[in-house]
């Protein structure tokens, strides 16, 4: 009799080629996947999906994974050449290998496997063993010889189900029959040799008419023409050792010969939650319904009072504070609810009080987004703990910081803001700070937190609240000359076109000059395949018509005037007239700080336009705008970490570091180094700190390829030790996964693992570069925090008010100018010994002085 799949699925067993699979889901997932650490994920996450689709849909009571083990089989000590073609398995599959194996057992799948066997000898040895129904999962051919009348075989990614009937519809003769079929076409994927000349289609008429090995060559002499024959009879011996290698083993060692063995046990969810974590499979933890430890926990309403009573009683080395939220606007601090918890077995809700607060001295206090809290409170906390900083110390990929997830990430469990007690933000809290501080404390992280991050907060809430002022007069004189410029420049494209079109529309600007002008199209859009007319494309086309140069000052003109001087008007203080920017500590993976609303981080340093923008930043009356910005950071770092002589000796003599690059790349003397020279070694300096390839630097100096990489090699002839220097970074990030600055942040790059070059290039420019401008995001931090604590112990009226690139922007009254001046420069010189940290550099750092009435009338 004939099963069903249902009959399957109720009275018999899954087997699954596990092996075969493997492969399959590593190649089929387009792209790369891995961890926010660089940890490949794609096989691990194709398998788990296809077997929580089966378990889910089929629930099978028996279902057993298969798996080829290590070393060679008895097929290899027949036939040397067995599977020798094939490839090795990549490394960023075999280490996955073992989280597969892992999720398999705990999702309840017995996992079975034998020394010197394939797992589909296994498979028939299963077979053959228990008479019951089954259904084969497997991506190959490999056991269609064991479809039978109780034998199904399917392949759940193209969804084909074969059964009996099927098979001898497909191929004329019984699955018995398959592995003599197969001995006449060979497997090319397992470096089997079929007889020449003989394909699919005349290997299935001869078994179809002879069914066996045997009988054809019984009755050779029918074989027609009479070259098959000769062919047949030439590879005689070659077709018989085929069938011997093809021909499946059901002798092989099962771990036991009882069913019950192989029935599905219960998963194990404490397991598989692990697994789901430690991988980021975030979907599965959220398709699984896993049972969670929420903290069993008592919330109180009490008194500040009484809070403040017991605080004194108990007295609590550290606290979490969580202050509920409330609406925008006005509010009283009297209106602000805080959660407070110093044990996880409760959270008090009690209401702001000036007293209590004061309860707050001497103690750690846990809380999340300090520098939030700062603005709604407006006070300050001695020794402050920000969970939402810790998380991003320990990874800075993330996308979100969030409470939620953050409490997701480290604790387990969900947590509703809208829905859970209000009491187990405020337990969560406190636990959520003891895992990250032990976490931070394994890094080596914690001290950098409390010395750095910590109190950068309180620096940023002091830039924000203070702001910087804006000339708004000034910027509406801008806005009306650039809108007439931006005028004028239309009027000469559409006279040069000999018609109107909109120049900020890249489809109306790629049909003037590809369809009009029929310019050549460098490269398209990646979205739509149209050609594109981005700035890259632009400066290639520049020199091909003179309407590319107007495209390109229009969008710069148009770009300036929508993107800062309309964005200033908008955002401005009504009341004092200043810019409030907003710092995010935890928005970008190198550790800069990042700016919104607006953003000021990406104002242009040099330029027409960018001194144009600069001097919209003004001082108030009686005081001077003074820009402290350390030269060349980012190169003497280089310096530091290479130990390149070269490099280290040019920035001792004080020597103009890219007049020295130009020197040493062409071949002259500083006095005959010319502008385009020292422009060429600029580019090249910064292209090597950022791991520019020869393309790359060949785009941004529009040469050819091959003068680029000549520069290179010139480069890294006179700097050597950079180029060990960038080699040896590369060499750890691939080995070890992730990156490090100074102060001993890490940066994890899963682009490394990628299986698409261009990506994994990217890889090795993240690698290079991160500890790079990493560390020297270290350096203006440490400089931010030692340069407030300077101006605050004085009791000066000096304020920082921006930190952009590599600049430190401060408002100083006239009376206090020279004294900041000097004390600021020694500071940023040296930043870590004024804030007692154990970091320094092999090369001194140089600070660049000015001042003025705006930012762009700051001189020396």
């Amino acid at each position: 009799m004939s099963f069903t799949l249902q009959d399957i699925l109720e009275k018999g067993a899954l087997l699954i080629d596990g092996s075969s699979f493997i492969y399959r889901a590593y190649y089929a997932i387009p792209g790369y996947l891995t961890t926010s650490k660089g940890f490949p994920t794609k096989a691990i996450f194709g398998i788990t999906q296809m077997l929580l689709k089966i378990l889910k849909e089929g629930n099978p009571k028996i279902i057993v994974w298969f798996m080829d083990e290590k070393g060679p089989t008895f097929r290899h000590l027949k036939y040397e050449e067995y599977k020798a073609t094939r490839p090795g398995m990549p490394e960023d599959l075999k280490i996955q290998i073992p989280y597969i194996k892992k999720i398999v057992s705990a999702l309840g799948i017995p996992l079975v496997s034998a020394e010197g066997y394939e797992a589909d000898d296994l498979i028939a040895t299963f077979i053959k063993t228990f008479d019951i129904p089954v259904l084969m999962i497997a991506p190959d051919k490999d056991l269609f010889s064991l479809i039978s009348e109780r034998v199904l075989a399917y392949d759940p990614i193209r969804e084909n189900l074969i059964d009996l009937n099927t098979f001898q519809k497909k191929y004329g003769f019984s699955p018995q029959s398959f592995c003599h079929f197969r001995a006449l076409t060979g497997d090319p994927s397992d470096n089997i040799k079929g007889v020449p000349g003989i394909g699919e289609k005349t290997a299935q008429t001869l078994i179809q008419t002879f069914h066996t090995l045997e009988n054809l060559y019984e009755n050779i002499s029918r074989v027609t023409p009479l070259k098959l024959r000769e062919s047949l009879l030439k590879y005689k011996e070659q077709v018989f050792q085929n069938f011997d290698l093809m021909k499946l083993r059901i002798d092989a060692p099962l771990p036991s010969q009882d069913l019950s063995y192989y029935y599905r046990k219960e998963p194990n969810y404490r397991e598989l939650k692990r697994l789901f974590k430690e991988l980021e499979f975030r979907k599965f933890l959220k398709e699984f319904s896993f049972p969670e430890e929420i903290p069993t926990f008592q919330t109180m309403e009490i008194s500040p009072s009484e809070l403040k009573e017991l605080i004194l009683r108990e007295n609590p080395t550290t606290f979490a504070l969580f202050p509920e939220k409330i609406s925008t606007g006005l509010f009283n601090l009297k209106d602000i609810t805080l959660l407070i918890s110093f044990t996880p077995e409760k959270c008090y809700l009690t209401k702001f009080d000036s007293a209590l607060w004061n309860t707050f001295t001497n103690k750690e206090v846990i809380v999340y987004d300090y520098k939030a809290l700062l603005h709604l409170i407006e006070r300050n906390l001695e020794d402050p703990f920000d969970v939402k900083l810790a998380s991003y110390l320990l990874n800075p990929t993330l996308k979100n910081y969030e409470f939620s997830q953050l409490v997701f990430e480290h604790l387990d469990y969900t947590l509703n803001e809208k829905t859970s007690d209000k009491g187990l933000k405020g337990v969560s809290l406190l636990l959520l700070g003891r895992e990250l501080k032990e976490k931070l404390t394994e890094e080596g992280l914690f001290h950098w937190l409390k010395k750095v991050e910590m109190p950068l907060s309180r620096v940023l809430y002091s830039m924000e609240k203070k702001g910087i002022k804006i000339d708004l007069e000034y910027v509406r004189n801008l806005i009306r000359e650039y809108d007439q410029k931006i005028k004028e420049i239309e009027n000469k494209l559409f006279d040069l076109v000999g018609t109107r079109f909109n120049p900020r529309s890249s489809q109306e600007v790629a049909k003037i000059l590809f369809e009009k002008l029929k310019l050549p199209k460098i490269k398209k859009t990646q979205k739509s395949s149209q050609p594109s007319t981005d700035a890259e494309v632009l400066e290639e086309l520049y020199d091909h018509h003179p309407i590319v140069p107007l495209i390109l000052r229009y969008r710069t003109l148009y770009k300036f005037k929508s993107t800062y001087l309309e964005v200033f008007l908008r955002e401005v203080s009504s009341i004092d007239k200043r810019l409030h920017t907003e710092f995010n500590q935890t928005g970008t993976a190198t550790g800069r700080l990042s700016s919104q609303k607006p953003n000021l981080q990406n104002i242009p340093v040099k330029g027409e336009e960018g001194l144009a923008i600069r001097r919209a930043f003004i001082a108030e009356e009686g005081c001077y705008i003074l820009s402290l910005d350390y030269s060349q950071i980012e190169l003497r770092i280089l310096a530091h970490f290479s130990g390149d002589e070269n490099l280290i000796s040019a920035f001792e003599r004080d020597f103009d570091i890219h007049t020295h690059t130009a020197c040493e790349v062409f071949g002259v003397s500083p006095d005959k180094v010319t502008s385009e020279m020292r422009r060429v070694a600029k580019v090249i300096n910064f292209g090597i700190a950022y791991g520019m390839s020869p393309y790359g630097l060949s785009k941004e100096l529009r040469i050819d390829p091959s003068s680029a990489e000549a520069y290179i090699k010139k480069y890294f002839s006179r700097y050597p030790k950079v180029k060990e220097y960038i080699e040896k970074t590369i060499e750890f990030a691939k080995a070890q996964g992730y990156v490090q600055t100074l102060s001993g942040r890490k940066r994890f790059i899963p682009e490394l693992f990628s299986q698409t070059k261009s990506i994994r290039e990217l890889g090795y420019r993240i690698a290079v570069n991160t500890p790079i401008q990493g560390s020297a995001a270290d350096l203006m931090k440490a400089a931010m925090v030692a340069l407030f604590s300077f101006l605050e112990r004085e009791k000066l009226k000096s304020s920082i008010l921006l930190q952009v690139h590599d600049e430190l922007l401060l408002e100083v009254p006239e009376n206090e100018l020279e004294r900041v001046i000097s004390l600021a420069q020694e500071i940023m010189i040296n930043p870590f010994s004024h804030l007692g940290l154990d970091l320094c550099l092999s090369v001194a750092l140089k600070v660049n002085v000015s001042y003025g009435k705006s930012w762009a009338d700051c001189k020396a």
